[in-house]
């Protein structure tokens, strides 16, 4: 049984079936995407009644509109005689030697009312028990009635509460993967909002690589649409405004091309809003005099509402509801790479000089990179295959890696990577294809070799730039 958030039954009579078919619905993706099986899913009366395998509730309870999952035992009943003898079965262990209360809704008709229900019951079950006590007992005994089915309610879960996702539009979020983006992102999908995610590389791997996975495992609890994410490198645009761009107003200008690159992307794919992960004062872009400034530099051709959930937050808040979120430890690891300049940077921009500024990068810029732009199934995407479509070596090597040392079998008895196999060791045909294979040499060029030949086998193989060195570098760090 799956109560349903408290906004869905104040719904008027032509939107409350819209906002609870789409909760079935997306409660029945949810529990598909997961493999549980269930026999059905239907909601009567605010109330959400489904027939499942076990462990479906720590599921439900991550889908936007749900208020609360609870187990129940559905009993078809005669009489108020057959409910007060089920509920004593029921609950004479719970209440063994403590004090309870009976609390009974029902709905429908009947020739008993819920004090009836509760009087009965509370007297079977008092015998059982050290009394009652309506305001402070140590346990409750809850039943719902709705027309001739009794619910024994067992135990209830709290659920995320919102409204369903699917009900309010569709915003592209601009993430980074870090705490900020991650939070706004959930708390906008709460809204009963569809978020898909648009990642700006820039130049690291590694960062990619982490951010990806924060991505992933928030939009794999985004219940009842299948969340994209568009990967764009703007290392060029970095560079650009590195070589020409005032070093005060590099900030800044970095933020108007992350929104015009946006705002072009979310038209072209027919987006609502954009979202940011944005909070006044946090960060030099993101004073309110640059936040307005930044918006006023923006042509209205394709401009969409921004929002900003983050916006009154600290940070301190922001990292606890990451924390209850479970993305912070994945997130404190994604290094926030948009601080691309050291020294003061502007916290009041002047829109005549930020428009100039950016005029340096050319006009060109933006269109060739929504041409670039690489667009993922969030549910399907794995990180290391699409890393695979853009480099073959990495100059890291990743946590989760089988790392291969090709050199000589000498050479690897002398020193290698910790945990490294030797590829004398091991039947190149048996690598496994479920994990990034990180394969190193003396200099980097026999790896590189080796990491194409698995690749053509369906391996996720990469190749160690800079070879040993970099390999001893990584065994330090």
């Amino acid at each position: 049984m799956v109560k349903v958030c408290g906004e869905i039954p104040i719904k008027s009579h032509r939107t409350r079936p819209r906002f609870e078919n789409r909760l079935v619905n997306n409660i029945k993706e949810a529990l598909t995407r997961v493999g549980i099986r269930y026999n059905y899913v239907r909601v009567s009366g605010g109330v959400v009644y489904l027939d499942c395998e076990d462990g479906a509730e720590g599921v439900i309870k991550e889908v936007f509109g749900v208020h609360k999952v609870c187990k129940v035992t559905k009993h078809t009943f005669s009489g108020l005689d057959d409910i007060v003898s089920y509920c004593e079965s029921s609950f004479k262990d719970l209440v063994s030697g403590k004090k309870f209360a009976v609390r009974v809704k029902r709905v429908g008709e009947h020739s008993f009312s819920s004090l009836d229900v509760a009087r009965e019951v509370g007297n079977v079950l008092k015998k059982y028990s050290s009394g009652v006590d309506l305001d402070n007992p140590e346990v409750e005994v809850n039943i719902e009635i709705k027309g001739n089915e009794l619910y024994v309610i067992h135990e209830c879960i709290s659920g995320v509460d919102g409204l369903p996702i699917g009900v309010e539009g569709r915003v592209l979020m601009l993430v980074s993967g870090g705490y900020d983006s991650a939070v706004a992102s959930w708390l906008i999908a709460k809204r009963g909002v569809e978020v898909d995610f648009l990642h700006y590389m820039m130049g690291s791997y590694d960062n990619l690589i982490r951010s990806v996975k924060v991505i992933k495992n928030l939009g794999m609890k985004l219940y009842g649409y299948r969340p994209k994410i568009y990967l764009i490198d703007l290392s060029s645009v970095v560079s650009y405004i590195l070589k020409g761009v005032r070093r005060d107003y590099s900030q800044v200008v970095l933020r108007r091309f992350m929104y015009l690159i946006s705002m072009e992307l979310a038209a072209r794919y027919g987006y609502d809003a954009l979202g940011t992960g944005e909070s006044v004062g946090q960060t030099s872009s993101q004073t309110l005099k640059n936040i307005k400034v930044i918006e006023e530099s923006l042509p209205n051709t394709h401009r969409l509402p921004i929002l900003r959930p983050l916006i009154s937050m600290d940070k301190d808040e922001i990292i606890k509801f990451s924390k209850k979120l479970g993305t912070y430890e994945e997130s404190s690891k994604v290094l926030e790479l948009c601080a691309i300049t050291s020294g003061p940077v502007t916290t009041h921009a002047d829109l005549s000089i930020l428009i100039e500024e950016s005029s340096k990068i050319g006009d060109d810029v933006v269109a060739k990179l929504l041409e670039s732009v690489r667009i993922y199934d969030l549910i399907e995407m794995d990180a290391y295959e699409v890393l695979k479509d853009l480099t073959l070596e990495l100059d890291h090597i990743p946590d989760e890696a089988l790392v291969i040392d090709v050199r000589d079998k000498k050479d690897f008895e002398r020193w290698h990577y910790p945990n490294a196999l030797s590829i004398y060791d091991i039947d190149p045909s048996a690598i496994p294809k479920d994990v990034p294979v990180l394969i190193y040499c003396d200099n980097g060029q026999v790896s590189s070799v080796w990491a194409s030949t698995l690749r053509a086998k369906g391996v996720k193989a990469f190749s160690l730039r800079g070879g040993l060195g970099t390999a001893k570098s990584c065994s330090r760090t």
